[in-house]
């Protein structure tokens, strides 16, 4: 396999390209995005470990979206012939590229559903700040307010998207979850193995549902599939997340503090 360096901000390869080959990120972060009539929408960012451009590759079709180097960035290029051998035969890969791939395969699904069902928009696409800001952005809970016997969340999210969902007690499941925090809990649930991630998109960060089945109260605004609403947009300062029912124990403060 050959290794290509990209630098920030280069475009790695454009929707509507002929579809060559597979790229499996070595360090780095790559945001996927695709033309819509709103304008450019960011679909994800991906990190090391994943992979991009199978689909294209593997179906001989035209990419689907423009893939982007957010950062100084490092990748494998994986061709077709080569793609059984260095994926699909080496379980480390594997693992992380099934993970990846049902976690795509459930936001695909969960935005046809909304499409289908929603009465409230989605987040409205806001134009990009000539510079982009730096911020901080903390999660804290308050278990010791509700009660719930759990060992307290108090950290720093360092990575976007940050996903957050019910602990997996299934071992060959787990291995396929995607979740930066997990949080552990005794029936009946609140909480969904996949809940809901924070993000960074179009200039705001947003909170967005993973097709949870309670759904997260942001800022006391329902987002859920059943709300009709599967994302909200967060505030600077503190924000109030309820992650199941209205009066679920599972409440944290999400602080995003725009640095200097």
């Amino acid at each position: 396999m050959a290794t290509e360096h990209f630098q920030r901000g280069q475009v790695i390869f454009r929707e509507g390209d002929k579809s060559q080959e597979a790229y499996f990120i070595v360090s780095g972060l790559v945001e996927i995005s695709i033309n819509t009539s709103h304008g450019i929408q960011s679909l994800a960012k991906i990190g090391p470990g994943e992979i991009i451009g199978e689909m294209g590759m593997i179906m001989d079709r035209p990419r689907s979206a423009t893939a982007s180097a957010l950062e100084n960035t490092t990748l494998e290029t994986i061709a077709e012939a080569e793609f059984e051998e260095q994926i699909i035969q080496r379980p480390d890969r594997l693992h992380v590229y099934l993970a990846t791939l049902f976690e795509r395969i459930r936001r695909t699904d969960l935005l046809l559903s909304t499409t289908t069902n929603a009465t409230v928009p989605l987040v409205a696409a806001k134009p990009k700040p000539a510079k982009e800001p730096v911020f901080r952005v903390k999660i804290r809970s308050h278990y010791d307010e509700t009660g719930l016997d759990h060992p307290p969340v108090d950290k720093t999210i360092t990575k976007l998207p940050f996903r957050i969902g019910r602990i997996y007690f299934d071992t060959a499941v787990s291995s396929l979850s995607r979740n930066d925090l997990s949080i552990d809990e005794p029936h009946p649930y609140q909480l969904s193995r996949n809940h809901c991630e924070i993000d960074f998109e179009q200039g705001h960060f947003v909170l967005r549902d993973r097709g949870s089945k309670l759904g997260t109260w942001v800022n006391g605004t329902h987002v859920s599939v059943d709300a009709g609403c599967i994302s909200s947009p967060l505030k600077t300062g503190e924000n109030n997340l309820i992650l199941g029912n209205a009066d679920s124990p599972h409440r944290y403060t999400l602080t995003i503090e725009e640095l200097p």
